[in-house]
């Protein structure tokens, strides 16, 4: 099953926003400070709204985000956001990077309902997830057999 966001009137596929060891989809406001696969600006939106996760067959949504201290997961004049290792490449402790659950200042919100479970919420067609003042449509299409 193909699970889509519609921002704006631009259609995702999830899928297509994971690279080689990324597992997750971030999404926050647009920032210096941090990198988010998906970034958007809206001064009501937290750097660090919400996270996409895969689950079974389809994806749910968490809110907050899980984020660690790498120098390579923040951006500066002397390093670009790493979107690779979300951290696991380069860490003031590489073998045990340090993450912490980073909680937004407005919670994310599916259909309405503030997400309040730490496991999130499972995304189904129709639904709409509220981020700030950003309204995203979820979209999923089973795939065809071949």
């Amino acid at each position: 099953m193909k699970t889509y966001i519609d921002i704006k009137g631009q259609k995702t596929d999830l899928e297509s926003l994971l690279s080689v060891g990324r597992r997750i989809v971030t999404l926050g406001r647009m920032s210096e400070a941090a990198y988010n696969v998906v970034a958007l600006e809206d001064e009501e939106l937290d750097v660090f709204q919400c996270q996409f996760v895969r689950s079974g067959e389809g994806w749910k949504v968490q809110n907050g985000q899980w984020r660690t201290d790498c120098p390579k997961g923040i951006r500066s004049h002397l390093q670009h956001a790493c979107s690779m290792c979300m951290g696991r490449c380069v860490n003031l402790r590489p073998a045990r990077p340090t993450y912490d659950w980073r909680m937004p200042e407005r919670a994310t919100m599916v259909n309405g309902v503030p997400i309040e479970d730490e496991e999130g919420v499972e995304l189904k067609d129709g639904d709409v997830i509220q981020v700030g003042s950003i309204e995203i449509a979820v979209k999923t299409e089973t795939e065809p057999l071949v």
